[in-house]
């Protein structure tokens, strides 16, 4: 009976902990998204520039080789039915 009584304070005191913690986080995440809301358009910060965004990465050259014997014997090997004992 004392560690059903333990494990529900247990529960209890874990669950109101996160509770107050998510709380705490949300509010910081609001403060934080307007503070963001007003670096982005207040008048005095339009003077700066944004960067452009940087140019995508090439695309890989098309392989102009196929397999070589090796690679073709070992698919061979693989794909080659298996025969039964």
């Amino acid at each position: 009976m004392a560690w059903e009584v333990l494990a529900i304070w247990g529960i209890v005191i874990a669950t109101t902990v996160w509770f107050f913690r998510d709380e705490r986080r949300l509010r910081a995440e609001a403060d934080l998204k307007q503070a963001a809301r007003y670096y982005a358009h207040a008048p005095k910060y339009r003077h700066v520039s944004v960067e452009p965004a940087e140019a995508p990465a090439p695309a890989p050259q098309p392989r102009t080789g196929g397999l070589n014997r090796e690679q073709r014997a070992f698919i061979a090997a693989l794909t080659a039915p298996k025969a039964s004992a």
